[in-house]
C-alpha cells in the first residue's frame, strides 16, 4: 500500500508535508531552475532541473516518501507521476512553494538564509 494513499499523483497539503518530513523524513524534490532555487525553497529541499529528473531521482532513497515541490503545478505532476511510475511512493505539494509560504512555513536562500 502507498504510503500517501491510492492515486498515482497524490496531492498533500503545505502542513502534511511539512509533518511527513519531521516524523517520517520524507525527501522534498524541488523541481524547478536554479534562479528560483537560489530565490527561496523549502528548507532541505534539493534541487532537481526539470531535464535532469530522470539521472537525479537515481539519488533519491526508494525506501522513504518523496515530496514534489514545483512552481508548476503541471511539471509537479509530470514528475510525481514519473518517479511513481519508477517505483517511488511520491506526492505533490499542492499549491507548490507559494503554498508553503502561505501556510507560515520559512523559506532560505541557498546560502541557509531566510528568503
Amino acid at each position: 500500500m502507498s504510503f500517501w494513499g491510492h492515486d498515482s499523483v497524490a496531492k498533500i497539503d503545505a502542513d502534511r508535508a511539512a509533518r511527513e518530513v519531521a516524523e517520517s523524513g520524507a525527501q522534498l524534490v524541488d523541481v524547478g531552475e536554479p534562479d528560483e532555487w537560489f530565490a527561496g525553497h523549502l528548507p532541505h529541499a534539493i534541487l532537481v532541473e526539470p531535464e535532469l529528473v530522470d539521472q537525479e531521482m537515481l539519488k533519491l532513497a526508494k525506501d522513504k516518501p518523496v515530496v514534489i515541490v514545483s512552481r508548476s503545478t503541471e511539471l509537479s505532476t509530470e514528475v510525481a507521476a514519473s518517479l511513481h511510475d519508477h517505483g517511488f511512493d511520491v506526492a505533490m505539494l499542492e499549491g507548490g512553494v507559494a503554498a508553503w509560504k502561505a501556510a507560515g512555513h520559512p523559506l532560505v536562500k541557498a546560502d541557509g538564509t531566510k528568503a
